[in-house]
């Protein structure tokens, strides 16, 4: 089984990237013959040269317009846009040479803002998978190109598949009755049996990319509103790279304006996420709209509590576990008085206080977002399609 995968970027910090290389490793176990298709050389793409994966490192972009925030951006929308309709067309010729030369299978896009794995395989008359980890428009402000209705129409095509990350992302892109769409969660870690031991927890931790999406500016009014109301403040450490310029310069002139400096620290890109996570009085998540939430799970198996926005695939994860458990496993809010509040409320008890939202939040974890239950979903949905394709070519060798 020959499958061909387009990853929409090569940092290796994000969470498709990360979820992508999950997926991965475990479907090697079932024998299938990874191809990816990246768009530079950088991050993901060496790993996967040095574990001998075959590659094609090809320039392409996504299939959405640029964006218009400033007016540098707007003076340039016109040429990044017929630049990026270009190289998109470049990169699906390169793309259909290298599926006929290699003999795919299937074709398995990592992400619905690449199209140009859906072109190629309906080029090559084989069969597509589109892995929709986001909702495009609520959670990263991406307008698709050419709209919005013509990704959902290609959503329908006859021999195109969707994996959705979520449900709500699947009734979000109108696909929630399809045949074709299947909601698989991420595969965040391999199961474990045991709870971590905990550490110091003396900080407060956000863990992701600092862009709008986020919500990192909803986390740090809600902090300066708990700071304001004790003398000692547990410190908030932001972990996580600079996804947009503008807005991080926003993030740091407020928590100048407010006297923050001494108590948010930002730390940049992490690679001990496990271990802060594992220190760490509570992670908080107070993105806007997220996909699914990697690193809430992530938190989760390191004996983490959670302050969670109550909204997209942060709440359905928290939904999924009070259906499980009959109790919740996090702290949900919904407004940044709420947060603020949850801080205060937090900081004030002992770590034990919430030891039974750790315990059953490690249950729930383990069962439900392991990279081998994500990993046997998805080699489950390649037989299914391999088997129609081979049904389907039967019977058209059998027509009269």
């Amino acid at each position: 089984m020959k499958i061909a995968y387009v990853l929409n970027a090569s940092v290796l910090t994000g969470g498709a990237t990360k979820a992508f290389l999950n997926m991965l490793n475990g479907l090697l176990s079932y024998g299938i013959s990874p191809y990816v298709i990246i768009p530079d050389n950088e991050g993901v793409t060496q790993v996967l040269k040095e574990r001998g994966i075959p590659t094609l490192v090809v320039t392409y972009r996504t299939s959405a317009y640029p964006p218009l925030r400033t007016l540098k951006e707007r003076v340039l929308f016109i040429p990044k846009l017929i630049a990026r309709i270009i190289v998109n067309h470049r990169a699906t010729k390169a793309l259909i040479s290298f599926l006929k030369d290699n003999k795919i299978d299937i074709v398995h896009s990592n992400t619905g803002v690449v199209r140009i794995g859906f072109d190629a395989a309906q080029k090559v008359g084989i069969p597509h998978v589109y892995h929709i980890r986001e909702y495009g428009d609520l959670d990263f402000g991406i307008h698709y190109f050419p709209n919005k209705s013509a990704f959902h129409r290609q959503l329908e095509f006859a021999n195109n598949y969707s994996v959705c990350i979520t449900k709500g992302i699947r009734k979000h892109h109108l696909i929630q009755e399809s045949k074709h769409a299947h909601v698989i969660y991420d595969g965040v870690f391999e199961a474990i049996r045991e709870l971590p031991s905990p550490g110091t927890k003396d900080f407060f931790l956000y863990a992701g990319r600092i862009q709008p999406a986020k919500g990192l500016n909803q986390l740090l009014m809600a902090y300066k509103q708990y700071a304001r109301q004790t003398t000692q403040p547990l410190p908030l450490k932001v972990a996580g790279s600079n996804g947009d310029n503008f807005y991080y310069q926003q993030q740091v002139r407020f928590i100048m304006e407010n006297d923050l400096s001494e108590n948010v620290q930002l730390l940049g890109e992490c690679d001990n996420i496990a271990y802060l996570m594992r220190n760490a009085r509570a992670l908080i998540i107070p993105s806007l709209n997220e996909g699914f939430g990697f690193c809430m799970p992530e938190a989760m198996q390191q004996g983490c509590l959670c302050i969670a926005h109550n909204t997209s695939g942060t709440k359905e994860q928290l939904d999924n576990a009070l259906e499980m458990t009959g109790q919740e496993i996090a702290l949900r809010y919904e407004t940044t008085e709420e947060l603020g509040a949850l801080l205060v409320e937090v900081a004030s008890h002992s770590v034990d206080y919430y030891q039974s939202y750790l315990k059953q939040a490690f249950r729930v974890v383990n069962e439900l977002y392991t990279r081998e239950q994500n990993a046997k979903k998805v080699y489950e949905l390649y037989q299914n399609i391999i088997d129609k394709q081979k049904h389907s070519n039967h019977n058209v060798k059998n027509a009269p």
